[in-house]
């Protein structure tokens, strides 16, 4: 354990667990292009000098942010820790709480817009949905439809990340509901059925 000049355990940990959080609020509330490490200093209640020290850059914390809160997200959307059935989990990623919080789906729609501009940002987001998230969902389908096809599955996984990712788009714009809820999750449950062999009508 890294101890400092006086003898306490670091506060490395919380402290950077704190100005993640931090800017989790600047960029929900100002949008990623105000978020300066001044901004995120003064909302972490921290001097800029002290956010400099654990993250070295604006880029460094930009990288911290997307590896650490953001690659959070899937993993929470995709219950991957839970031993509900598979039509259930994916019921669930188009039920309210699939996000957190309203706050965590604005900082992922400000991130897939800056990847639009920022290789950087979008080499990250790619590597999330193609080596983490893409395959869990596929592992997850082999698992309850082991005789399926290995294309279909990722054929399924991919519709169905596709329509995650629009459902929830559309919800900030305002087209949102329960009937938009039953609709998409009848579509996924229709991608989900071809697996079977017997797609509902």
């Amino acid at each position: 354990m890294t101890v400092n000049k006086v003898g306490r355990p670091s506060k490395a940990r919380e402290r950077i667990a704190h100005i993640l959080r931090a800017m989790a609020g600047v960029v929900a509330r100002d949008g990623l292009a105000n978020a300066t490490l001044s901004q995120v200093a003064s909302a972490a209640g921290m001097q800029r000098t002290l956010v400099l020290h654990y993250f070295g850059s604006r880029d460094g914390l930009m990288q911290a942010f997307v590896n650490g809160a953001v690659g959070a997200y899937g993993a929470s959307m995709l219950r991957a820790d839970t031993e509900e059935p598979v039509d259930r989990r994916i019921d669930a990623m188009f039920e309210p709480g699939a996000y957190r919080s309203r706050e965590e789906l604005v900082i992922w729609i400000e991130l897939v817009a800056l990847g639009a501009r920022d290789a950087t940002v979008r080499e990250r987001l790619c590597a999330l949905w193609t080596e983490q998230w893409l395959p869990e969902l596929e592992r997850q389908l082999n698992t309850e439809y082991p005789s399926a096809n290995a294309d279909d599955v990722a054929r399924a996984a991919y519709a169905l990340a596709c329509l995650f990712e629009a459902h929830w788009a559309f919800h900030l714009q305002g087209i949102t509901g329960a009937d938009r809820q039953r609709q998409v999750q009848h579509a996924a449950r229709t991608i989900v059925a071809t697996l079977s062999g017997a797609c509902s009508p």
